[in-house]
């Protein structure tokens, strides 16, 4: 049931991170980079959930973001359905791995991973793009918007750790409330 939850939250928390990334300006500073907040959320839930729910949680988060970040262009798809999918599978496994550090109240790794995951995403992204146009380029715009989203992440994660841990604490199961009475 606790699993069920979780995944559920894990359901809304994308569709409001995507919510939260697309209301927020680009910074102009750092070549108009985005902050990217689904991979960290993800993150956070393959360090919590057990294996097969975040493989569920996987599949749902990469056919979102396949869907919300369709590139079309001269009527081609430059980033093929599916291939997010993969990644958060592939990167949900490495995060799952970190699920003992998390229960011990480490939360480096949970930031970390978040930071990496967002980076990763974003140049897989960047990848498939240069890949599907014949050419690669690399340019210095290209790079701060790849590594500066995963960096703000990673600051971000603590302070979304926290949030979620306390609002954990209102969901009506007898785990979290054993939880909290024992601190």
């Amino acid at each position: 049931m606790k699993a069920a939850i979780d995944l559920l939250v894990l359901f809304v928390g994308v569709f409001l991170a995507y919510i939260v990334q697309e209301a927020l300006p680009p910074m102009h500073d750092i070549y108009g980079a985005h902050i990217v907040l689904i991979p960290m959320v993800f993150c956070y839930a393959a360090v919590v959930l057990p294996f097969p729910a975040m493989l569920a949680g996987a599949v749902f988060t990469g056919f979102v973001v396949d869907v919300l970040n369709a590139h079309v262009v001269g009527g081609r798809i430059e980033i093929p359905a599916g291939a997010s999918i993969v990644y958060f599978v592939i990167f949900g496994c490495l995060a799952n791995g970190f699920q003992p550090a998390m229960k011990g109240g480490n939360i480096l790794p949970f930031a970390l991973m978040g930071g990496l995951g967002t980076s990763g995403l974003l140049l897989m992204q960047f990848l498939l793009i240069t890949w599907n146009r014949g050419g690669f380029v690399w340019e210095t715009a290209a790079g701060w918007r790849i590594l500066a989203p995963g960096c703000m992440a990673a600051l971000v994660a603590p302070l979304f750790h926290l949030t979620l841990s306390h609002l954990d604490r209102l969901i009506p199961d007898g785990s979290r409330k054993k939880k909290a009475v024992a601190r």
